[in-house]
């Protein structure tokens, strides 16, 4: 694995952070306001947006790793 350990250690803090925000405070209102299948759609839509927003910070740390070599 050819990763800086910055680079993880950063990831590592954004997820922890990112994850309580989504899930704690959103995953709170849709428990809070839904109920059935909806919720299920809501959380399973809450887990993308907190994938995507992850590799979207991972595609721009590796985008500045290169423009620095």
């Amino acid at each position: 694995m050819n990763v800086p350990p910055d680079r993880l250690l950063i990831m590592f803090i954004v997820a922890t952070g990112f994850a309580v925000l989504v899930g704690g405070w959103a995953g709170g209102l849709v428990r809070a306001e839904t109920g059935g299948l909806e919720a299920i759609g809501l959380r399973i839509g809450l887990g993308i947006v907190f994938f995507a927003v992850l590799l979207g910070l991972w595609q721009v740390f590796r985008g500045i790793d290169e423009d620095s070599s």
